[in-house]
């Protein structure tokens, strides 16, 4: 908004705008004022006050009532005021909400930033923006993946058309723009005709309804049902009513969909209000009794009843979800329920669902025995309540308590076993309730609860000693983690949080075997079909069988993916029970059957073959039990698998799969693999209706059986029958398997056509049966469908019709005959795209002199071999363009001719002007792609290559020795010198085995660490960790001299040593630096090493030698687990370095070391190496990232050498677990000791509350850091007195060399916090505080107006603006207005301050830059006072100042000529 400056009508419009300023924020769109003329005139404002909306920095102008909030608020969230011709506009979500409320018609594109197939898909759809809006069709786009997720869309970019708030999504090609209008119309239009008709909508759009729509009608109905259309008739004649009353209504024909939301009959009628269903169980054709019962459930606040797979759904979505298991029939239970829906409404507000359920089955699933009973789950966590139902207010106490702490739930032991089931991280507490130790425990892991959650880890306590008997619990409390249902036992100390969770991520994210009891392993195999079991016998680490298992580890992901767990144990007595009496022994449980490994278990990749083998994957005479991820793993492998989907505890499969095993041989002689699967939730994922069923997956594709399950001669007969149809038939597929294909995003090729089609249909099917194998090859299922309804959906008319699917976008095939051969270059045209560009003669000789790198393909227009030749080459071009070169094709002779070509097809590749001829076969695609890239045909003998990043990695890795040049064309001077200079040693280069390329590219440069051009580096032995030339690039002779210096630098490497030699070494040389290192296992220790080569000979001019060793022993000998690592040895005593090993910093670490009284830094080996053999020592121990450490540490180098000389060796470490030992709570401390027996020093024996105090303090000292205070301790009694100090310990805050003492109570850590960080401490009179980051943000959260002055070191006006603000301190102080400066110019960067000082004012965090002269303190001052006092403070003022002055005015007048005196009047 643009005002003026003594403008009244502006300030009476800033009076109204600041009514909707909250409103415009809820929209995401930023309101501001501005008084400045001169940037108004850009924008062509004349006549102020005025608004000015940007979008996308496009200005709109508002030309309405400024006073008139409400229009104002109308036009900044209208659609009008975002439109921008020839684009979609962009909205936030809130935004969207709104216009989807207001518009009747609104195509939103939900799209991903940054993402090229969104970006395509916009520009094609801009195209059509115009028509749309001319059609009444609002166009916008978001970029909201949440909401995306919320509104349950799949994949990105999606187009959603709302029709009166109802969404629509298409499921077209989004890139064909003139169908995705056809379609915009054809709905729009659908829906003027059919307005008083239900919607018909598809499973993907119930879902975005259902999550979005506040109240929802669903009728679930089968369209071919006469009963179902007599209802639905009735229903259309309240379609009109329930609209009014804000309830959608919508209809769908899906038997899938309805089982998921545990309808069994059609039609049914469900509501949903903000996510939760009720069932209708009334009379559906009486649409009054439907009319008034969805009325009822819009005003009622009645706990919503639904059904047991409603109640799994929506335990799956809802965050806070409270569940009333009652018995209908029961009067406790409807006791309890009408008095908990007293308190539905408050539930509500609090985001939890309120539901109850009547049925006592899904009761004891969660081992409830009695009803009612009330069960809280959150993010499908249950906890059961205990107490009284009927009593509300302590019911809903428990819920909010629920949603507000982060208490671990507590868990019944059935609720205990399915989550176990369903959870794929889950962390189980087992302790005693009634034991105080144990809750101590529980209170500890309190702490880490939300870590667990915001690692997917979910976190319950269970109290029930018989539950942890049956997991070999016997010593409690225990903490056991199940990872797809194998249990892990924590070891540890459960006292220790930290430790607790470290080892809880720990096991969710790394590849570690599960070691269990006998109790738990028997229940793993008993309730799994496959596991592989590693007896270990007693091991400890070191020995043989602790590194097999160490192998072991290395396959566990493989074993993982074949659906087979991989565990160990140590027991030994549930392996006596198998007959197992040596170990280590592997065992292999198919089903609860053992089988014994006899080969070699420390070779893991043969134990993986072992496992996996189909063979011993099958049983004799019974049906495999598979898994759901072993059965993928078999669909993918396996051509013909038929798998039998049931229920565990169903009678009917228990029967039918009795008559199955007889046919088991039967099928196992077919070739055929015949498997089982009873896990839970795997109907849903195979898109399988009802249970039991029997599915042939024959090439991937699913055929199910639809006869008698009891009949086994009819299933072998039918198993027989389709596996024989195999040969060269395209897949008949039903509804369900065919959108499965569709939401997994398979690329598939449907034949739509209708039953009873006849012979053209036939005919067509005969050929293109004969490009299903050629199809497949190039991974495109080719299928056939007869689902009319499923072709109506997605456009596709008339049948029959042949359509390509690719992520889920039809594509139509629109030739009018299906010959195969043209059906085959269509489909791979589909898949691959057409990307080849045809140039003419003139093109293609500009081409051959402006292009390094030119591949031409040149062919005749109609000729069949041509045409094959160019399909295959396209699959190569972008691959081509990656490695830059340019692939082209040219239909003319005369310069095939010329080239040398006579006949075609035929491949010609320019190389700088310079022509090569391929001469291999043009229909592999892939030996066309080799010769292309090769570097060999890319070289070019005079001149060194230029490259792209892809050719540079390609050389890269063929490469033992490679030079690069980074270089740019566009703005470096002196590169075209240096280019010159180094083209004369390429060849020198060369025949020293060094290749030379250049490439213009900065940001790869970047990478590379080079950040000025020109560059030489240079890359050995494919290692992208270059060296780069630090000489200068004109001199090619030294640079010729460094390159083959660094092909070939034995001559200056750093010795190796090992075993007794490297001892003798370190015995021997009083000054020596040793770098262990790992090759096998450690990625950066051969660059490591490369560069401390540059130091080496430093270090010997300063007597320092320098080896390295790969001696694994004498590592751990001196402590060290991690490579690379350096320890320097002065006298045989160690020093390790903690430093980056970069080699400026190691040099100067070495020569400090060695030149200065340093004392040494040591590990825990270490230590405990000189603790055995040191007779007297001193340890000093400390934290990182303390001051007070670093002092004490300067102080004590002052005495090493004294120590030395009484034969006392001092020595410093940085292990806080390791201090604990010793009693250490607080840093630094000192600890000596005589013959390894400790004394810690402690110079404050007169104190015993200090260190009690000391440890409290200790939790707020990185707090205080943060804040910019310094935290020190002093034991000095004499300064005490100083500072009036008589009573320790004391705190005293030294703010300007000012002392403040605390008087409050010191082991309340936090409130010292708040006193070292509140206002009153931190103020100075006549002073601007000075304050960081941390402080200025607590400041701005604690006061409503800020004033702050931003300014940067080493500036001298910076100084003089400060004195002279200076002055206005106190001032600013009696406006309420704390005036703080700080000095940090990327925190100002923030809030827009480019240029310094500069000087900004926060009212309520939001702020206003000062564009004034800072130099004058009094404007600055009427600035801070203009903003202070906005309005209506400044108005209530001024209207009070002025009523006092009128009523004074007033008053003396009627002083004066009411009461005149009698001698006034006489004279």
């Amino acid at each position: 908004m643009t005002d003026g400056r003594n403008c009244r009508q502006c300030d009476k419009v800033l009076h109204e705008l600041e009514n909707i300023d909250d409103e415009t924020d809820h929209f995401g769109v930023h309101f501001v004022k501005i008084n400045d003329k001169k940037l108004s005139k850009q924008y062509n404002v004349k006549t102020y006050p005025a608004l000015t909306y940007f979008r996308n920095k496009e200005p709109i102008a508002y030309e309405g009532d400024l006073l008139d909030e409400e229009q104002v608020l109308e036009f900044l969230t209208s659609l009008e005021a975002m439109d921008l011709p020839d684009q979609i506009e962009e909205v936030n979500a809130k935004i969207l909400e709104k216009i989807v409320h207001d518009t009747g018609y609104i195509a939103v594109l939900f799209y991903r930033p940054q993402c090229k197939k969104s970006e395509k898909v916009l520009r094609e759809l801009e195209n059509i923006d115009d028509e749309a809006d001319q059609l009444g069709i609002a166009f916008v786009k978001i970029a909201d993946e949440e909401l995306a997720e919320e509104y349950s869309l799949a994949s990105l970019p999606t187009l959603v058309y709302y029709r009166n708030s109802i969404p629509v999504i298409y499921e077209g090609d989004l890139m064909r723009e003139e169908d995705v209008l056809e379609w915009l119309v054809q709905n729009k239009n659908t829906a003027s005709e059919e307005e008083d008709m239900i919607e018909d909508v598809t499973a993907k759009t119930l879902e975005t309804l259902t999550s979005t729509a506040q109240h929802l009608a669903v009728l679930f109905y089968d369209h071919d049902d006469e009963e179902s259309q007599r209802i639905l008739t009735e229903l259309e004649n309240i379609d009109d009513e329930c609209d009014q009353k804000g309830i959608s209504f919508v209809k769908i024909d899906d038997d899938h969909v309805a089982k998921e939301y545990g309808v069994d009959h059609l039609p049914t009628l469900v509501y949903f209000e903000n996510k939760i269903p009720s069932l209708y169980d009334g009379d559906l054709a009486n649409e009054e009794q439907v009319l008034a019962w969805l009325i009822e459930q819009l005003a009622s606040d009645t706990i919503e009843d639904i059904t047991d797979e409603m109640l799994d759904k929506l335990i799956k979505k809802s965050a806070h979800l409270a569940v009333l298991f009652y018995d209908k029939e029961d009067s406790k239970s409807a006791a309890v329920v009408t008095e908990l829906e007293n308190i539905d409404d408050e539930c509500d507000q609090k985001g939890i669902v309120f539901v109850k359920i009547d049925n006592e089955d899904e009761a004891k699933e969660y081992g409830i025995d009695h009803l009612p009973s009330l069960v809280y789950f959150e993010n499908t966590i249950p906890s059961l309540f205990v107490g009284d139902l009927k009593n509300e207010e302590s019911v809903l106490a428990w819920l909010t308590h629920q949603v507000e702490s982060d208490e671990i739930e507590d868990v019944t032991d059935e609720m205990l076993d399915m989550l176990i089931e369903k959870s794929p991280s889950l962390a189980a507490f087992f302790y005693d309730k009634n034991k105080p130790a144990h809750l101590a425990v529980l209170k500890e892991l309190e702490n880490i609860d939300d870590e667990c959650d915001s690692n997917d880890i979910a976190f319950v306590k269970i109290s029930n000693l018989d539950e942890a008997k049956e997991y070999g619990l016997d010593e409690l409390p225990a903490l056991v983690y199940f990872e797809n249902r194998i249990p892990s036992v924590y070891e540890g100390n459960l006292s220790e949080e930290e430790q607790v969770l470290s080892w809880l991520v720990e096991q969710k994210n790394s590849d570690t075997i599960e070691e269990l009891t006998d109790e738990l392993l028997e229940n793993i195999i008993k309730t799994n079909e496959y596991v592989v079991v590693y007896f270990s016998g007693p091991c400890e680490e070191g020995q043989k069988c602790d590194s097999i298992l160490d192998q072991l580890e290395e396959i566990d992901d493989e074993a993982d993916e074949h659906g087979i767990h991989l565990v160990t144990t140590e027991e030994v007595e549930f392996a006596k029970r198998y007959g197992i009496k040596t170990f280590p022994t592997l065992a292999f449980f198919r089903n609860q059957d053992p089988l014994i490994y006899k080969g070699d278990i420390s070779d893991e990749k043969k134990v993986l073959a072992w496992f996996t083998d189909q063979g011993n994957l099958e049983l004799a005479d019974q049906i495999e039990e598979v898994n759901e991820k072993m059965l993928k793993k078999l669909i993918g492998s396996s051509a013909h698998v038929v798998a039998f989907f049931y229920e565990e505890k169903n009678k009917e499969a228990v029967a039918i799969l009795k008559e199955l095993e007889n046919i088991d041989d039967e099928c196992d002689a077919l070739n055929v693999d015949f498997v089982k699967i009873s896990d839970p939730g795997v109907a849903p994922a195979f898109k399988l209706a009802t249970l039991p069923a029997l599915v042939y997956f024959r090439r991937s594709t699913p055929i199910r059986f639809s006869g008698d399950l009891m009949d086994e001669e009819g299933v072998l007969k039918w198993v027989t029958t389709t596996k024989e149809q195999d040969v060269d038939v395209i897949e008949e597929v039903d509804v369900a398997t065919l959108e499965k294909m569709l939401d997994d995003h398979v690329n598939v090729v449907v034949y739509f056509y209708a039953k009873g089609c006849g012979k053209p249909c036939e005919v067509a099917l005969n050929r293109l049966e004969n490009i299903d194998d050629d199809a497949e090859r190039h991974g495109i299922q080719f299928v056939k469908s007869t689902s009319v309804k499923t072709a109506s959906r997605l456009g596709i008319d008339p049948l029959p019709a042949l359509v390509y699917f690719e992520d889920g976008q039809p594509i139509r095939y629109n030739e009018d005959t299906f010959e195969e051969d043209n059906v085959l270059d269509w489909i791979l045209e589909m898949h691959h795209g057409n990307t080849m560009k045809n140039v003419s003669r003139q093109s293609l000789m500009s081409m051959v002199e402006n292009y390094d790198y030119l591949a031409v393909v040149f062919y005749t227009v109609g000729e069949e071999e041509s045409e094959r030749v160019l399909r295959r080459l396209e699959l190569i071009d972008m691959e081509v363009q990656e490695y830059g070169t340019l692939l082209v094709k040219c239909d003319d002779y005369l310069m095939s001719k010329k080239y040398g070509h006579r006949s075609t097809p035929a491949l010609v590749f320019f190389r700088h002007g310079k022509i090569l001829h391929f001469e291999g076969d043009l229909m592999d695609e892939e030996e066309v792609l080799d010769w292309l890239t090769d570097p060999e045909n890319m070289e070019s003998m005079d001149r060194i290559e230029r490259v792209n990043r892809k050719m540079f990695q390609r050389i890269l890795q063929r490469s033992d020795f490679l030079a690069a040049f980074f270089y740019s064309d566009v703005d470096c001077k002196q590169c075209d010198k240096v280019l010159e200079e180094l083209e004369h040693i390429d060849d020198e280069a060369d025949s020293a085995g060094i290749d030379f390329v250049k490439i213009d590219d900065k940001d790869f440069a970047r990478e590379m660490g080079v950040f000025a051009l020109p560059a030489v580096v240079f890359f050995r032995h494919s290692n992208l960790d270059p060296v780069i030339y630090a000489g200068d690039l004109k001199n090619e002779e030294r640079l010729l001299e460094w390159l083959l210096i660094q092909k070939d630098p034995t001559s200056d490497m750093i010795e190796e040593y090992e075993d007794e030699q490297l001892v003798e070494c370190i015995r021997k040389m009083e000054f020596v630096a040793v770098y262990f290192y790992n090759k096998q296992e450690c990625e950066h220790c051969l660059s490591i090493l490369d560069e401390l080569e540059n130091i080496d000979d430093d270090t010997d001019r300063h007597g320092i030698s320098f080896i390295k060793t790969q001696d694994l022993n004498i590592a751990t000998n001196f402590g060290v687990h991690e490579f690379p690592a350096l320890i320097y040895f002065e006298n045989q005593v160690p020093s390790i370095y903690e430093g980056e090993l970069t080699s400026e910093d190691v040099l100067q670490w070495l020569i400090q070391q060695k030149t200065e009284d340093r004392i040494e830094t040591v590990t825990r080996s270490m230590l405990e190496s000189l603790l055995i053999n040191v007779q007297y020592l001193a340890v000093y121990f400390y934290k990182p990232n303390c001051k007070a450490c670093d002092q004490v540490l300067i102080e004590l180098e002052n005495i090493d050498d004294e120590c030395d000389l009484f034969g006392i060796q001092m020595v410093k470490i940085q292990d806080p677990q390791l201090a604990k030992r010793y009693g250490i709570k607080t840093f630094p401390a000192l600890v000596y000791f005589r013959n390894g027996n400790p004394l810690l020093y402690d110079d404050d024996n007169d104190c015993p509350d200090c260190n009690t105090v000391l440890t409290e303090l200790e939790n707020i000292d990185d707090e205080a850091d943060k804040f910019g205070i310094d935290f020190v301790k002093i034991n000095d009694e004499e300064t005490a007195k100083k500072f009036g100090i008589i009573h320790t310990p004391a705190l005293i805050y030294f703010r300007k060399r000012t002392p403040m003492i605390y008087d409050g109570d010191l082991l309340d850590e936090q409130r010292v916090l708040s006193w070292l960080t509140s206002q009153d401490v931190f103020e100075i009179k006549d002073e601007i505080e000075e304050v960081n980051r941390k402080m200025l943000d607590k400041l701005l959260d604690e006061n409503e107006f800020v004033s702050v002055y931003f300014y940067e070191n080493n500036c001298p006006k910076c100084q003089e603006v400060l004195q002279e603000l200076e002055n206005i301190d106190a001032e600013t102080d009696n406006l309420d207005i704390t005036f703080v400066k700080i000095r940090d110019t990327r925190y100002a960067r923030k809030y827009g301050v480019t240029k310094f000082p500069a000087m900004v004012y926060f009212r309520r965090r939001f702020p206003s830059i000062y564009r004034g002269d800072l130099m004058a303190e009094q404007e600055v001052l009427e600035w801070l006072q203009k903003n202070r006092f906005k309005q209506p403070e400044l108005n209530l003022f001024m209207y009070a100042l002025g009523g006092i002055t009128s009523g004074f005015v007033f008053y003396t007048i009627f002083l004066l000529f009411c009461f005149k005196g009698p001698h006034q009047k006489t004279a």
